[in-house]
């Protein structure tokens, strides 16, 4: 009887743990988590990224920055968005957006300065095929090839060529073109826990009730 009793405790205890979540050391998600972003330049002398305007924020369901704005005023602005597998950058302003002849890179750097996410795999822009009509398509003068690039810490997207317009006009902008969006895979996916079986959920349900059975008749023989 003991026998039994022990080796139903333990495939209590054994399924439980199986089911258990267990600790994880990095995330494969934004979600949830402090990202940094930073809006800056690189003159190409030497001196490397200078981050001119730099916010740490906690990835959650509304947009993240709603606005970043480039110059005094405040009439040049662009809003980020962040999400668990991606981000996208829109462009805000009131007036037009040029940076045709700009710095060698002018434009932004997202970063996982706190060093908790997976390293990125692979990232790319996903919005390159055009929607006529909507907002939401890949600004103006933006390669992707030339202008977007990442390493497991980082993405970088050079604005030095990019530009919007309100009103279209002819290789001068787009009014429907505003945003970058960005799709990002991490190197290790979050798998869900397991779901039991039924016979799992029998063999749990039935080792708990002998081991309550036995309780009750060691209770009555003291």
């Amino acid at each position: 009887m003991k026998n039994a009793i022990a080796r139903s405790v333990a495939a209590v205890v054994l399924t439980a743990a199986a089911f258990a979540p267990s600790a994880a050391t990095a995330h494969a998600s934004f979600e949830d988590h402090a990202v940094t972003v930073q809006y800056g330049l690189d003159l190409g002398l030497g001196a490397g990224f200078q981050a001119l305007q730099t916010f740490v924020v906690s990835v959650g369901d509304a947009v993240e920055i709603p606005k970043i704005s480039l110059n005094s005023a405040g009439t040049s602005s662009w809003s980020v968005d962040i999400f668990d597998s991606g981000m996208s950058f829109s462009y805000t302003g009131s007036i037009d957006f040029m940076n045709f002849g700009s710095p060698e890179f002018i434009g932004f750097r997202v970063f996982d300065a706190a060093n908790v996410l997976e390293p990125i795999a692979s990232a790319s822009i996903s919005n390159t095929s055009y929607v006529s009509g909507q907002n939401g398509n890949l600004i103006e003068g933006f390669e992707p090839s030339l202008h977007f690039s990442h390493d497991e810490n980082s993405l970088w997207l050079n604005l030095n060529e990019s530009m919007y317009h309100h009103v279209a006009m002819p290789g001068m902008g787009d009014p429907f073109r505003d945003q970058i969006r960005i799709a990002v895979a991490f190197e290790h996916e979050v798998s869900p826990p397991p779901v039991p079986e039924p016979q799992t959920w029998a063999l749990l349900l039935g080792g708990l009730g002998l081991t309550a059975f036995a309780a009750r008749r060691s209770a009555r023989r003291c």
